[in-house]
């Protein structure tokens, strides 16, 4: 690096800008970039990239840690965010899923806990996302949901457990066909609450009914289906013909095909992110696990997750956001799908209310100093060193991005 010192409390850093290619000036202070200035000098393979942070709203769980384990406790929360700190990710979303309603409660208490604690958590988790229980029970978009905890849209549960998180609920993924999912979509938008369709069998018109009711998401559009679908009218088209809808995908090469995740980037554009879905299985070793919230799981020696005696049946990621990036960038430029996992989700996540810091990620003044150095490997990078809130973490072990 060509220059990286620290000035009275102020950092600065000079590298290669991710998406332009510049070499550029970072100086951050207070944990905000104040400024991002170009050098016009040309740093060569001398100088880092320098990228913002990753931003995942869909985080189930990480390296053995279950956010919808009966046992979780806010000191696993802590050890997760540090791992998921180390590599790349910035700011995330905790993801708890369709359960036994106490449970959701405990889990929702804890991770509540956790971000009052004042350690990592408290400036790494964006808000919490439920993905149910509010979902068809149907097979095949129910997913691994477990059937028996599927119900009804309930206004005074959402108020509950929007209580027992200390207000940070901030993003509920739903089946809008279910019978009163429009009055709970405005009644959570009325709360701050932003609204996703997903796990769902929406009919034609549904989609474009929860659009105008205030659902502004695709929760990883084409997964949570059913297995066949009428080829003209079903809730894939819908969804991406409906401009109001930005989208999330899970690009670890299991859950969608190269061919879908193209079409749907080219339909989407700038309304496309990723996420990971990761489950609490990512960085383990292959095998059997038991998972509270989905079964009896596979993890393969390939990556993929699925139910046990259920190959077709996916249960979430193994993959962190780094490789969804990798696999993206692939298939669109790197600088594209670094913005799918960092940029754009954290615009997504500011009309939630409870967002203490409303300035969109990125670089570009004003913006959290959540940032990463990425040392150059062939026409990609890996991960030097992390930066959050303009503080400087411990080099990572080397991550291939």
């Amino acid at each position: 690096m060509k220059e990286n010192r620290k000035m009275e409390g102020e950092i600065i850093l000079t590298g290669i800008h991710y998406s332009s290619g510049e070499t550029v000036r970072l100086h951050l202070e207070d944990g905000i970039i104040r400024s991002v200035e170009g050098t016009g000098e040309s740093g060569g393979d001398r100088l880092p990239i320098v990228a913002p942070g990753l931003v995942d709203l869909q985080v189930n769980g990480y390296r053995g840690i279950d956010f919808n384990g009966p046992e979780l406790t806010a000191e696993q929360v802590e050890t997760a965010c540090r791992e998921l700190l180390l590599s790349g990710v910035t700011t995330f979303w905790p993801t708890v899923i369709t359960g036994p309603p106490e449970r959701v409660s405990r889990n929702l208490r804890v991770l509540a806990g956790a971000v009052d604690s004042g350690g990592l958590a408290t400036s790494m988790i964006g808000g919490i996302h439920l993905e149910g229980p509010f979902i068809s029970p149907e097979d095949g978009p129910r997913g691994a949901h477990p059937r028996e905890y599927c119900r009804l849209p309930d206004l005074s549960l959402v108020e509950r457990w929007q209580e027992e998180s200390g207000g940070r609920v901030g993003l509920i993924t739903l089946a809008p066909e279910l019978e009163g999912s429009p009055d709970l979509i405005r009644a959570c938008r009325e709360r701050g609450i932003l609204v996703a369709i997903g796990h769902t069998g929406a009919g034609s018109g549904v989609i474009e009914m929860a659009a105008g009711a205030g659902a502004t998401l695709s929760t990883h559009l084409g997964n949570g289906c059913h297995a066949v679908l009428p080829r003209h009218s079903n809730y894939i088209w819908d969804q991406l013909a409906e401009d109001r809808l930005q989208t999330t995908m899970i690009a670890d090469g299991f859950h969608l095909p190269d061919s879908v995740l193209r079409v749907f980037l080219r339909a989407k554009g700038e309304r496309a992110m990723l996420v990971s879905d990761c489950m609490p299985y990512a960085g383990l070793e292959p095998g059997k696990y038991d998972s509270p919230a989905a079964g009896n799981l596979v993890l393969t020696p390939e990556g993929k997750l699925h139910l046990e005696g259920q190959e077709e049946k996916l249960a979430g990621s193994a993959s962190g956001l780094l490789d969804g990036v990798l696999h993206m960038a692939g298939l669109t430029d790197f600088a594209t799908a670094w913005d799918m996992a960092s940029v754009r989700p954290a615009r997504f996540m500011r009309p939630a209310r409870f967002i203490r810091n409303p300035a969109p990620g990125g670089l570009e003044q004003g913006a959290p100093a959540d940032l990463l150095l990425l040392d150059r490997v062939g026409d990609r990078g890996r991960i030097r060193s992390v930066f959050k809130g303009g503080r400087f973490v411990e080099p990572t072990q080397y991550l291939s991005i």
